[in-house]
């Protein structure tokens, strides 16, 4: 489960809350997404009607909740998400990936070109990313930790394989 905002106000008369995005991926949420909020003493479970951004503020529907007053009990709530369900699948290359540290890991693509060493590994979003340095060409990029592009991680080689889609090396170039 991340962080993705703490709830800051209501919007509208139907419900609507306006959360902070202290971390980009809060856009990533899908709708239905099954979002925890959670407070000093109390944490209850909400489905994800829709968010939308107005003017580059977040704002999210909850079911259930559907009037200003409803809405004002939430004010001060942190928004938590559950994080790629692939991670569960013993079968997927993202299976146990939080278990162990993946700073120092070469990443390769399926051409067998080097993009550089892990240098962090952002977990705190919900788009997780790896950070990663090629020192010969002093670049650093940004992968999406997704399984669509993670394809396989060999502990044992400490080596990332990832089948990125055409031009992330230079959309991702910090």
């Amino acid at each position: 489960m991340i962080f993705i905002g703490k709830i800051l106000k209501v919007r509208g008369n139907k419900g609507e809350v306006v959360i902070t995005s202290p971390r980009v991926g809060v856009h990533a949420l899908a709708e239905r997404t099954i979002i925890t909020l959670k407070s000093e003493k109390y944490e209850k479970k909400c489905d994800l009607v829709y968010l939308k951004e107005i003017n580059g503020t977040p704002i999210i529907k909850l079911k259930g909740i559907d009037s200003i007053n409803e809405a004002l009990k939430l004010v001060g709530y942190s928004v938590y998400a559950e994080t790629n369900e692939k991670k569960n699948d013993p079968n997927s290359p993202l299976a146990d990936s939080e278990d162990f540290d993946l700073t120092g890991f070469l990443v390769k693509d399926l051409n067998g070109d080097q993009w550089g060493n892990v240098i962090s590994f952002e977990t705190e979003s919900f788009n997780e990313l790896l950070e990663i340095l090629d020192e010969n060409e002093n670049e650093t990029y940004y992968v999406p930790f997704t399984e669509a592009i993670i394809k396989e991680i060999d502990k044992e080689k400490r080596l990332i394989t990832i089948d990125p889609p055409d031009g992330l090396k230079s959309l991702n170039k910090k």
